[in-house]
């Protein structure tokens, strides 16, 4: 699919930007207490409430709702409402102090380029005193399509009381290769982004479970450094699970170094992939 750019951009970005902030959250969203707080042209400005019960660093799965959320939407911001995007790479570094709980974080989102097959955005996520926490790229590709507010399964959505980023989820441990760690979900309705299939923050959400499990098995106490998602094919909605596999593919005297793979029926038909890079902190 080719468009001419001014077929895509918007020509008022102030009013487009107006308009979209004013978009229901969705499910995910609400789910990871995610929402927006402002706009400006190709930007937005977004918080997310951390869990309460949790002080230390969590797996870096929580930040992938947020992460979609606001690279995509400044996307949306930029864009005329009748095209649409689909997330086709997110790419995190994580700061020096990590991601800790029991606080709130912001982030700003805003359009680096517009081009004629895919948009490129970029993220910085700070906690309260505008310590970095990381910083995001996301690119999305345009597809057919249209970006309109959607009312899904967000404002009733009973969120669970939790640190744990598996029951957040809904997902569960499950039996894999040999020297893999396996989790599964049942996709549910409210992961789904407005275009009816699986929200591009829930496979990063899955793998990056599964990848912090599988270095602290193999190599004991770590912190992400970065991860790199690549999106394959869309997610859906309904009865096949999805799972993330993970394996350490090294693990050193500092780092370590474990790939993802998301997918729903056969690994070979990946929904995406994931490749991190972790430091150990226990030696």
């Amino acid at each position: 699919m080719t468009v001419e750019l001014s077929a895509i951009a918007a020509a008022d970005p102030v009013a487009r930007a107006a308009e979209v902030a004013g978009f229901p959250n969705l499910g995910p969203e609400d789910r990871f207490g995610v929402r927006q707080i402002g706009h400006g042209p190709e930007r937005i400005a977004v918080e997310q409430r951390l869990p309460a019960g949790s002080a230390g660093e969590l797996p870096i799965g929580w930040l992938g709702p947020l992460a979609d959320f606001v690279t995509g939407r400044a996307v949306q911001s930029a864009l005329v409402p009748d095209v649409g995007i689909r997330t086709l790479s997110l790419h995190m570094q994580v700061g020096a102090g990590g991601l800790r709980g029991g606080h709130r974080i912001v982030a700003t989102g805003e359009v680096v380029e517009i081009g004629a097959h895919s948009v490129l955005a970029s993220g910085r996520i700070t906690d309260e005193a505008g310590t970095l926490v990381a910083e995001v790229t996301g690119r999305f590709i345009i597809v057919p399509g249209s970006v309109q507010p959607v009312v899904g399964a967000g404002s009733e959505l009973t969120v669970p009381e939790t640190d744990s980023l598996a029951v957040r989820l809904g997902a569960e441990p499950a039996a894999g290769g040999p020297g893999e760690t396996r989790f599964v979900l049942r996709p549910a309705g409210w992961m789904a982004n407005p275009y009816g299939i699986l929200h591009g923050g829930i496979p990063v959400a899955l793998a990056g479970l599964a990848l912090a499990e599988a270095a602290g098995a193999a190599a004991g106490p770590v912190r992400t450094l970065g991860v790199d998602i690549t999106f394959h094919r869309p997610g859906l909605l309904g009865n096949v699970p999805v799972t993330a596999d993970a394996v350490v593919e090294r693990a050193g005297q500092r780092i370590v170094a474990a790939n993802a793979t998301v997918y729903q029926g056969s690994s070979q038909q990946p929904i995406a992939r994931a490749a991190c890079t972790m430091l150990r902190t226990g030696v």
